[in-house]
């Protein structure tokens, strides 16, 4: 009768591990798709950051150039006169020259 007992006992023990080992498989098993689940949102997370921080800088691109635009403009007119300011006193200073060594 004894060893009935012992039997049994080691048995219902063998069960009882088997159930908490396959209790303690699903609990590793259920925390790694958790940490599968946050790695996706973090990546998801870095994701529309970098999108986002894409979308800014075109955005701020667009808007320096409408406002330097004008700028811009306004310089190459200024170095346009300024060029050609020059290439009159050039002129200027050769018709002087000519005149100064030919006498006309």
């Amino acid at each position: 009768m004894r060893t009935r007992s012992l039997v049994a006992s080691a048995a219902a023990l063998v069960v009882g591990l088997a159930g908490a080992s396959t209790a303690w498989a699903a609990d590793a098993k259920q925390a790694a798709n958790q940490v599968v689940e946050g790695a996706k949102k973090v990546g998801q997370g870095v994701e529309e950051t970098a999108k986002g921080i894409g979308k800014t800088v075109t955005e701020g691109a667009k808007d320096a150039e409408t406002r330097l635009k004008p700028v811009g403009d306004k310089l190459h007119d200024r170095a346009k006169g300024f060029g050609e300011a020059l290439w009159d006193g050039m002129k200027s200073v050769g018709r002087t020259l000519e005149r100064f060594f030919t006498g006309k």
